[in-house]
């Protein structure tokens, strides 16, 4: 079992999942930094989605990397982003925009949910907590949030 997971505080190792082909989109960048800024240690994996191909090339390719001795939390910035992350190794923080089957499927296996608004919130039928972020957050508020949900459900 790796060590950091004892030490009291410290920063979760977090992945980002997008379906944005490199260079991952404005708004992940943007995300990816604040975390980083507000002391995380983040990366990025960014993959062209739209094909049933590609998103099974993706899978491959992260499947090796996806264990508990590298990250502590995956976060998939779409619903359908979090298909990658099955089966489940690590703990999973999902963002749904919008009550999509496929998401609303996902969102049951997921630790936690990020959502824009209530009502996108309670139109999921999760046990997992579901957070409210909406789209006007600035950037530093939403990493402080968004670290919070993932200690909440990473072991560090």
């Amino acid at each position: 079992m790796n060590g950091r997971r004892d030490v009291p505080g410290a920063s979760p190792r977090l992945l980002l999942i997008t379906s944005e082909w490199p260079p991952p989109g404005a708004a992940v960048r943007c995300t990816a930094e604040s975390l980083q800024s507000a002391g995380l240690s983040v990366e990025v994996f960014a993959f062209r989605g739209r094909t049933l191909y590609n998103f099974v090339a993706a899978w491959t390719r992260l499947r090796p990397r996806l264990h508990p001795g590298r990250y502590d939390v995956v976060h998939a910035q779409d619903g359908s982003d979090a298909l990658l992350a099955f089966p489940k190794r690590v703990p999973l923080v999902m963002n749904v925009a919008t009550a999509q089957f496929i998401a609303r499927i996902l969102a049951r296996r997921a630790d936690a949910v990020v959502v824009p608004s209530e009502e996108i919130g309670q139109q999921l039928d999760t046990r997992a907590p579901v957070h409210v972020m909406p789209p006007g957050l600035d950037d530093a508020a939403r990493a402080a949030r968004l670290v919070e949900v993932y200690r909440s459900v990473s072991r560090v």
